[in-house]
């Protein structure tokens, strides 16, 4: 035990409760530090100090040595005996926070002999042993939070508020940041106040983020809702938690949620002189999530566009054309004007050729062939089945025209239709049928 001799009386405490009038919050954290200040300068003179603080050590080296071995133990045995069913970085990822729980094991068994043999009663250790856990739980933070700014700035956080609640200042800090206030209107926000609006943002958007993001997932692997339910869900979803975030951060900094009236009312005036358009996009995309008639992969064709949905957002859908262009087609537009959609309820789509005939020609023949040549087509349905009519009787031809169904519309119908007039045309010139030569109208030209 150390002698009375060697312990250094105690110095006076600054007794200034939080909130008291008479010292300002600036001059207390100040007489805080100094008051810090001395108290280690006259440790520093009584061997006793040295003497915790080599227990410290000890423990800190023990726990890193011991979490170091063991590492090293798993690494070597994960090598040499892979994992199947789990990845090895499911196992080592908790590792890197054994140092840190040691370290806390340790720590908690040298306290006693610190509260015997040190000047400090075991203050500087119990001071360690806070640290450390406030450096497990921004460990913890990082490893589980998979938004690195996000797990940074939440790490920061708690080892900023660690240390100070550690060595004493937390108090004094927080009376110092109320007491530096700014009126803003009729309202007085405190310095605190926009450092607990910070913290809470971060907070709770990120919560938000993640709850949304994992209903938006969930809601997607689902196949009990069409995706029209699932993108409305999710959006009126979304729009909800991130306003909920909004309030609760504005509640934590200080704002009276009333003043939301008025604000509600010069949005509204916004709406109806600037946001015209934005808000008339918003309401039609609501409104074409609602009643389905509009999906994706949907073809359509809309002002001269023709091409697949690929997206429907809440201001725009994006449309796919056949040569690769990417157009997003206000909302607006796809409600208020008349839209082609050739998938709303089914697939499947009509082909029509058009070919002329020489007056010689057999009808019954070259009806036979052309209903002949749409049938060996393998896209071709057989129900409904094709179709041929003689239609006119031109200047110098018969008119014909064929019919015939193919499956699926977005494949194209422009290769199919190619396929069987080449297929026709064969079966003509076998056949000895005249098709009229356009380059000289009078004249019937033999195939």
């Amino acid at each position: 035990m150390p002698s009375a001799n060697n312990v250094a009386p105690p110095l006076p405490s600054p007794m200034v409760t939080e909130g008291a009038g008479h010292l300002d919050p600036s001059a207390h954290l100040v007489k805080k530090f100094d008051y810090r200040r001395d108290e280690i300068l006259a440790a520093l003179g009584n061997p006793d100090f040295y003497i915790e603080w080599m227990l410290i050590g000890v423990a800190l080296a023990l726990a890193w040595l011991t979490a170091a071995w063991v590492r090293r133990r798993v690494q070597k045995r994960l090598a040499a005996h892979p994992p199947k069913h789990i990845d090895a970085e499911f196992i080592m990822k908790p590792l890197s926070l054994l140092g840190t729980l040691l370290a806390l094991l340790y720590l908690t068994l040298v306290k006693p002999l610190a509260e015997i043999y040190a000047v400090s009663g075991g203050d500087c250790t119990e001071t360690v042993i806070q640290i450390a856990f406030a450096w497990l739980v921004a460990r913890c933070v990082l490893l589980v939070v998979r938004s690195r700014p996000v797990a940074w700035f939440i790490a920061f956080v708690v080892m900023v508020v660690g240390l100070l609640r550690a060595t004493g200042f937390i108090r004094s800090t927080v009376s110092y940041l109320r007491s530096i206030q700014f009126d803003i209107g009729q309202y007085q926000i405190s310095m605190l106040n926009i450092v607990h609006g910070i913290v809470i943002l971060v907070v709770v958007f990120w919560i938000a983020g993640l709850l949304s993001s994992t209903l938006e997932s969930f809601l997607r692997r689902s196949s009990r809702l069409s995706y029209n339910a699932r993108e409305l869900t999710v959006k009126f979803f979304r729009v909800f938690v991130y306003f909920i975030a909004l309030m609760i951060t504005l509640s934590a900094v200080g704002v009276d949620l009333t003043a939301f009236a008025v604000f509600g009312g010069a949005l509204g005036v916004g709406v109806g002189l600037g946001l015209q358009k934005l808000t008339a996009n918003f309401v039609s995309g609501i409104t074409l999530l609602m009643e389905k008639s509009l999906q994706i992969s949907d073809l359509i064709e809309v002002g001269g566009v023709t091409g697949r949905v690929r997206q429907l957002n809440i201001r725009y859908a994006l449309i796919e054309t056949a040569d690769g262009r990417e157009v997003m087609i206000p909302n607006e537009e796809l409600v208020s004007t008349r839209v082609t959609n050739w998938t709303h309820t089914s697939n499947a789509a009509r082909i029509d050729v058009k070919v002329n005939a020489a007056y010689n020609s057999d009808p019954a023949k070259v009806i036979a062939l052309m209903l002949e040549a749409a049938r060996e087509h393998p896209l071709c349905l057989k129900d409904p089945a094709p179709s041929c009519y003689l239609r006119e009787f031109g200047d110098n031809a018969l008119q014909f025209m064929l019919t015939f169904w193919i499956p699926d519309v977005r494949d194209g119908r422009m290769g199919p239709q190619s396929e069987v007039m080449m297929a026709m045309l064969e079966k003509f010139r076998k056949a000895g049928i005249g098709i009229p030569c356009p380059a000289a109208a009078n004249q019937v030209g033999n195939l």
